[in-house]
């Protein structure tokens, strides 16, 4: 009976973070780059950004497509920097760099949001591939 009620109380807590979280939904037949987010989880240890939690997923659908997809389901980020899901895209080398930014937690920017995505175009880590990433981060 125990087991049962501390099964619960584990469940209960999960569902309170994922609905206090957002909705976040995976552009659909995105799939988790492990080497990346093992990359990403090392670059935070090492700033010490203990409630930090990020993923990279990759697709090889276009920017425009994946933007798209999030458009209805957060609010886009205007990022001085960045070409958002309109405008011209940042030189980066010679690779042109599409990027938004989606929050889903109602957060007024990405400081003070629990779960927001970056879309990039072309992924740039240790080489730069031509693939659309979803970096989704998640704070404690």
């Amino acid at each position: 009976m125990r087991a049962m009620f501390s099964s619960c109380l584990v469940g209960l807590a999960i569902l309170v973070t994922i609905v206090s979280a957002g909705e976040f939904q995976l552009y659909p037949g995105a799939k988790m780059d492990e080497q990346a987010t093992q990359e990403a989880k090392e670059a935070a240890a090492a700033a010490k950004m203990t409630d930090t939690r990020t993923a990279i997923y990759t697709t090889a659908d276009a920017f425009a497509k994946v933007v798209g997809f999030y458009q209805g389901k957060a609010v886009e980020h205007a990022m001085p920097s960045a070409s958002g899901s309109t405008g011209k895209p940042n030189k980066y080398e010679e690779y042109d760099l599409w990027e938004a930014y989606f929050i889903f937690d109602g957060a007024k920017n990405l400081a003070d949001s629990k779960l927001w995505i970056k879309v990039q175009r072309p992924y740039i880590g240790d080489n730069v591939r031509d693939v659309t990433a979803i970096v989704v981060t998640e704070k404690r």
